[in-house]
């Protein structure tokens, strides 16, 4: 990274972040007349997880059930967040997403219907039916009309770009750096920013994530000082395919709808022998658990358990047969399946108006907390990140017009690429390696199934990691920039690690075997990380009154 290699990019709005959030706020923005950059670290609108998602919209527009309304829609996230959520986000979303699909329909998004009418499908944890379907049923419906809708309206495009800081003056967003995978050296001017970097579910050895989703965000936002919340709360998916979970195959269709049976290898059905009988008690997190139990116990069939298709509705199973692998045989009644990391309820504190703590500084998506809770319904991933991702660019462009210029960055531009060309080394631990090593040690100690020992055992080791990663090998620029990712990764790490041993409590997607209930008289609270001298504080603060379950 030669000196030379130097480039400006200057913006009104700087948005990291090329999924969902990311194009809705660089698109508001753009309407409203700001200059957009979209910076992405893979190609915009690709490389992220609405580009992979499942496609399914929670909206409570009334239809097909005319009881249903926003207000219901809200109840179902408070009681399945299990009221920790910020009323104030989850309010935004739940009343806004109506108008939002109508923006998203002029963006170029096409629903599904029949009849004129647009298909809407029942979730578990939801009252009514309310997810609307995009109309192939997957996430590139939402992103590659919304990325072709923002290069037209003028948007810049800035892919395969690696935001290496942010940078803030006297409490305010100043810009930030990027690295190309070239090696080029990127100084990001903007007078607003929008954080829209996903989560960080990659920091598990089984994901479905995308494959740059590392919790990147959270990192910038923390080495900024902003603080963060409720990362203890990771969602893991109780069924996917593939030694590294991969490929969600969808339990509520096979399972709940069509009867097909999960064995372990005595051949127990795993829902009987843990209570689950009841669909309503058939939720993500407590199937997770049951198949993560019997495979730590060692009743595992090939590090996963069985499920077995010859047990169901034939007709049932046989309309789900396009969700099996192509590669299955129609005679074939079994797979093997086990749970995987799907989704980080927590993340960069942000109101709801998409503002943090830092003027000019917004966060939008799974890079921010709050909405969820301690568990998130299916379908209301999708609708947070359009409308808050919309909110959020919006804000940031009202603001944008009223902001002069954020003053000179030479002396922290140029201490930040010193800091990047001093990493270079021949020698040393290979990225991969270290890697490897965190993902096993976080799917492990601090997945589906947590304890005192187990999360002590994983700060230890992430201390090891910390006290290596200045030693990394990094001889190209691929390398390097995949070094900072993993430090990114192990931040993050440490993070849900230090939550988790700290609520001595179970709640939602979080579980602690030494503490498996739920404990509202202590634990209707919100554990807090800021960054400290010594590292991390962490502080639990009460949920807002409104929030009491009883």
């Amino acid at each position: 990274m030669a000196s030379h290699d130097f480039e400006r990019v200057q913006s009104d709005i700087l948005v990291i972040g090329g999924g969902g959030a990311g194009l809705a706020a660089a698109i508001r923005a753009g309407e409203m007349g700001a200059r957009v950059t979209i910076v992405s670290k893979s190609r915009v609108g690709y490389g992220n997880n609405t580009f992979i998602s499942k496609g399914a919209i929670a909206a409570a527009l009334g239809r097909p059930d005319p009881l249903d309304n926003p207000e219901v829609h809200m109840r179902d996230a408070l009681t399945s967040g299990r009221f920790i959520n910020d009323r104030r986000v989850l309010e935004r979303i739940t009343q806004g997403i109506g108008s939002q699909i109508g923006f998203l329909e002029k963006w170029g998004v096409r629903f599904k219907q029949v009849d004129g009418r647009p298909v809407i499908s029942q979730i578990p944890g939801h009252s009514f039916p309310r997810n609307m379907l995009s109309l192939t049923r997957i996430g590139s419906e939402y992103t590659l009309p919304l990325r072709d809708y923002a290069r037209r309206k003028g948007v810049r495009l800035v892919e395969n770009m690696f935001v290496t800081r942010l940078f803030a003056s006297e409490g305010r967003f100043a810009g930030a750096a990027g690295l190309t995978e070239q090696g080029k050296f990127v100084a990001l001017h903007a007078r607003c920013c929008v954080l829209a970097t996903g989560g960080f579910a990659q920091v598990y050895l089984r994901t479905n994530n995308a494959a740059g989703i590392t919790g990147d965000g959270h990192a910038l936002a923390f080495d900024l000082g902003l603080p963060l919340k409720d990362v203890e709360f990771v969602q893991f998916y109780p069924t996917a395919l593939g030694n590294l979970g991969t490929r969600m195959l969808l339990y509520e269709g096979f399972v709940s709808r069509a009867g097909a049976e999960l064995r372990n290898s005595a051949g127990e059905d795993i829902v009987v022998k843990h209570g689950l009988k009841d669909k309503a008690a058939l939720t993500r997190d407590r199937l997770s658990r049951a198949v993560m139990k019997e495979i730590l116990d060692g009743l595992d069939v090939q590090g996963g358990v069985i499920l077995d298709l010859s047990k169901g509705d034939e007709r049932e199973i046989e309309s789900l047969r396009h969700l099996l692998p192509a590669d299955l045989p129609n005679d074939r009644k079994e797979c093997i399946v086990a749970p995987t990391t799907h989704y980080c309820m927590g993340g960069i504190m942000a109101d709801e108006n998409g503002e943090t703590n830092i003027s000019g500084l917004f966060a939008a998506g799974e890079a921010s907390a709050g909405p969820h809770g301690a568990n998130r319904l299916g379908g209301n991933a999708l609708a947070e990140i359009f409308v808050m991702g919309s909110i959020a660019g919006s804000n940031a462009a009202s603001l944008a017009t009223r902001s002069g210029s954020t003053g000179s960055l030479e002396r922290e531009l140029k201490a930040e690429r010193k800091r990047l060309e001093a990493k270079a080394s021949a020698g040393g631990i290979s990225v991969r390696e270290l890697r490897r090593r965190l993902k096993n040690l976080m799917w492990y100690q601090a997945g589906i199934i947590r304890r005192l020992k187990g999360l002590e055992e994983a700060l230890g080791e992430i201390e090891e990691i910390k006290s290596t990663i200045d030693r990394l090998r990094i001889e190209t620029k691929r390398e390097l920039i995949k070094g900072l990712e993993l430090g990114n990764m192990v931040a993050v790490g440490e993070m849900v690690c230090r939550a988790a041993l700290m609520r001595t409590e179970s709640r939602g997607a979080h579980y602690r075997s030494d503490f498996p209930e739920e404990d509202n008289s202590k634990w209707l609270k919100n554990i807090v990380i800021r960054k400290a001298r010594s590292g991390m504080h962490l502080e639990a603060v009460p949920v807002a009154s409104e929030n009491n379950p009883s």
